[in-house]
């Protein structure tokens, strides 16, 4: 299979553990800057959060992908930034940067015999990881 997107260990691909939909949010601060008998202005102040959500969905008892979902809760408890990259084909891939997981939502339903969902959607929030030194603008 050809890998999608790599979240520290964990590879997103067509099957087990896929993704339907990135989105990323950029912000560069500007606020508005009074100026006594003018207008106003605006004033660089820093960078914002910059946002990454991945949202997937698995069907787990049909494509397995249980074990590697519930591994990136287990990387979100180590609370240590992983490194986040995309693949832009066969040769290539684009390096987004070390990222923390902030939080993962889930939610399942055609619930089975064992008490978990057949079919499991999931939102992942990153945001870049704070580096010693630098400014928090990662991307």
């Amino acid at each position: 299979m050809q890998p999608l997107l790599a979240l520290g260990p964990h590879v997103f691909e067509i099957a087990p553990l896929n993704y339907q939909r990135f989105e990323r949010r950029t912000e560069v601060l500007f606020p508005t800057v009074p100026r006594f008998g003018q207008r106003p202005n605006r004033q660089h102040t820093g960078y914002g959060e910059d946002p990454v959500r991945i949202e997937g969905l698995l069907y787990p008892d049909e494509f397995g992908g249980r074990a590697e979902f519930d591994a990136l809760r287990a990387t979100q408890e180590a609370a240590r930034a992983v490194l986040l990259m995309g693949w832009a084909g066969p040769t290539s891939a684009r390096l987004f940067g070390r990222v923390v997981i902030l939080s993962i939502d889930d939610r399942q339903s055609s619930i089975n015999a064992a008490g978990q969902g057949r079919k499991l959607a999931f939102d992942i929030a990153l945001a870049p990881a704070p580096r010693a030194g630098s400014r928090w603008k990662l991307f």
